[in-house]
C-alpha cells in the first residue's frame, strides 16, 4: 500500500517537472538559439534573415558567394541548442575577374556586368541605363567608388566604351579635344589605391589648325572633308559656293579662334556653271585652287580672269587651270550639278539640252533669249573670244544645232562693231569675229551647211555711238535667219 502510494507520488512529480520544463526551459532555449542566429545573420555581407521556431533555424536572403555560404552555415550548424537548420538562401555566383562594361553614345551611358549588392546596383543605375547582375567577387570594398568614377568619366565621351575588369579601367572612343582627356585623367586621379586606367581615344579636334579640302565635279557634285574653322559648317560652305548640297565628311574645329567661310568660295560661285572640276585645299600654308574647264576653254584668258577675281581672297593663294576632256559619245546626257542645267554631249562639248520643239518661230525666240542673257565677247581689237564667251557660245550652239539639223533652218552669224576707228578696219574686224563664232559653233556640232557668217562693221547700230553704253550695245554678235 505504502509502495503504491509512493510510486503514485513519484509519477505525479515527474509529470509536474515535465510540464515545468516545457513551460519554462523550451522558450529559454528558443531565445538562446534566436540570439545566436541573429548575431550570425547580421555578420553576413548582405544581411541574411534568420528565423527560429522552437529550436529550428530557417535562413533566407542573399549570400555572398559559395565561400560565405559554407562559412555561414557551418556557424549556424554550431549554434548551441539548435535542432535543424533550413537553407532558403540565394547564393550569388563568384565572378573572377569582376567586370563592368559600359558604352556612351549621344549622351546616353548604358552598362552591363556586375554589382556586389543592391545598394551599389542602385547607385550605378543612377549613372547608367541597363541592368547589372548581383555577383560576388568584387576585388575590394572600394570597387563601387572606382566603378562610379569610371561611369562619370565615360559620360564625357562623344562616343566611347569602358571595360572594367578587376581593378583595371580601360577607356576607348572619341573625345571632343585633348583637353577633355586631360580633364578625365585629372578626375580619375582619386581612384582607390591599386586601381589603374588606360586610354585609346581619338578626338573630334586634335588641336591641329583647320585644314579642309573640297572637290567638285560637274556631273557628280561636291565633297567636303577635313577640319573646318570653328563656327563654319558644311552648309555654309555650300551656300557660299552657290551649290545646293555637298557630301560632307568634314569636322569643325572646337579649339582656337572662331573662323569664317573662306572668301575664295564666294569669288568662285559665279564661275560654277562653267566649271567641270574644282578642287580647293585650304590649310595653314595657304590655299590651292585647281579649276578644270571643258573643251574650247582659253586657259590663258581664263587664268587671267579668274586670277583677277580671286586676287586678295586668301593668303598665299595658288591657282592652277587645266582642260578636262569630256568622256562619252555624242548624244549622251547629264545634269550639271552646280547649274541644274540638262546637257547633251556634242563634239566633245557639253551643251545645254534643247527643251523645245524646233520650228522657225520657236528657234527665233530661243536665239533671242540666249543672246539677251549672255554676251559673246572678244578681246579688245581682236577676234579672239574672251574668257567668258565660251558659255555663251555653248548656249547658242545648243539652240542652233537642233534648229538647223531637225527643222532644216539656215542662219547667219553677223558681226557688228561700234563706230570707233575706220570703216574698213571695223568691217574687217566684224567679219573676223563672225567667222570666229561660226568656227566655234561648228566645232560644237552645228551643221556647217546651214550656217553662214558675215561682218557688218558699224553699219547697223542699235544704239547711239556717242555714249559708252551705246557703243557697248553696238559691239555684238547677232543671228539672222536665212529664208
Amino acid at each position: 500500500m505504502r509502495l503504491g502510494v509512493g510510486l503514485g507520488v513519484l509519477g505525479l512529480g515527474v509529470v509536474a517537472l515535465g510540464w515545468w520544463a516545457r513551460a519554462h526551459y523550451a522558450p529559454y532555449m528558443q531565445d538562446v538559439v534566436t540570439a545566436q542566429s541573429q548575431v550570425l545573420a547580421m555578420a553576413s555581407v548582405h544581411g541574411v534573415q534568420a528565423s527560429v521556431a522552437g529550436r529550428d533555424i530557417t535562413v533566407t536572403g542573399i549570400v555572398d558567394g559559395p565561400a560565405e555560404h559554407q562559412a555561414l552555415f557551418s556557424a549556424f550548424d554550431a549554434v548551441r541548442g539548435r535542432r535543424v537548420v533550413h537553407d532558403r538562401t540565394v547564393v550569388l555566383p563568384l565572378i573572377d575577374p569582376y567586370t563592368l562594361n559600359a558604352t556612351a553614345l549621344n549622351g546616353v551611358v548604358t552598362a552591363s556586368g556586375h554589382a556586389p549588392n543592391e545598394g551599389v546596383r542602385n547607385r550605378l543605375g543612377a549613372q547608367a541605363a541597363g541592368d547589372l547582375t548581383l555577383a560576388a567577387g568584387a576585388p575590394d570594398a572600394t570597387w563601387p567608388d572606382a566603378a562610379s568614377l569610371g561611369l562619370a568619366a565615360l559620360a564625357v565621351f562623344e562616343e566611347g566604351q569602358l571595360q572594367m575588369s578587376g581593378r583595371s579601367l580601360a577607356f576607348s572612343g572619341v573625345l571632343a579635344t585633348p583637353q577633355a582627356e586631360a580633364d578625365i585623367r585629372a578626375a580619375l586621379a582619386v581612384l582607390p589605391a591599386d586601381y589603374t586606367s588606360s586610354f585609346d581615344v581619338t578626338y573630334l579636334d586634335d588641336g591641329t589648325p583647320p585644314a579642309w579640302r573640297l572637290s567638285h565635279d560637274a556631273a557628280s557634285g561636291a565633297r567636303l572633308s577635313g577640319k573646318l574653322p570653328m563656327g563654319v559648317s558644311g552648309a555654309q560652305v555650300a551656300e557660299a559656293l552657290g551649290i545646293a548640297t555637298l557630301d560632307d565628311t568634314s569636322t569643325v574645329a572646337l579649339m582656337g579662334d572662331a573662323g569664317a567661310v573662306s572668301p575664295v568660295l564666294a569669288r568662285l560661285a559665279p564661275w560654277m556653271a562653267e566649271i567641270e572640276t574644282l578642287t580647293i585645299a585650304e590649310g595653314p600654308d595657304g590655299t590651292e585652287v585647281e579649276v578644270g574647264f571643258g573643251a574650247g576653254a582659253d586657259l590663258e584668258l581664263l587664268g587671267a580672269a579668274l586670277g583677277a577675281d580671286l586676287d586678295g581672297a586668301a593668303r598665299r593663294l595658288t591657282l592652277h587651270l587645266r582642260e578636262v576632256a569630256a568622256t562619252g559619245a555624242d548624244g549622251d546626257r547629264r545634269t550639271h550639278v552646280a547649274s541644274g542645267r540638262d546637257e547633251v554631249l556634242s563634239g566633245g562639248f557639253w551643251l545645254p539640252a534643247p527643251g523645245f520643239a524646233p520650228d522657225a518661230t520657236t528657234c527665233a525666240a530661243q536665239v533671242d533669249a540666249v543672246l539677251g542673257a549672255s554676251r559673246i565677247g572678244f578681246v579688245t581689237g581682236s577676234s579672239r573670244l574672251d574668257a567668258r564667251a565660251r558659255g555663251a557660245v555653248n548656249a547658242l550652239a545648243g539652240v542652233l544645232s537642233p534648229c538647223l539639223r531637225e527643222a532644216g533652218l539656215r542662219a547667219e552669224i553677223g558681226g557688228h562693231t561700234d563706230a570707233t576707228g575706220s570703216e574698213d578696219a571695223n568691217l574687217a574686224l566684224s567679219r573676223e569675229r563672225a567667222s570666229a563664232v561660226r568656227a566655234a559653233l561648228l566645232a560644237r556640232g552645228v551643221p556647217e551647211a546651214g550656217l553662214a557668217a558675215e561682218g557688218y562693221g558699224a553699219s547697223q547700230p542699235i544704239a547711239d555711238n556717242a555714249t559708252e553704253e551705246g557703243r557697248a550695245a553696238n559691239r555684238r554678235t547677232a543671228v539672222r535667219w536665212i529664208e
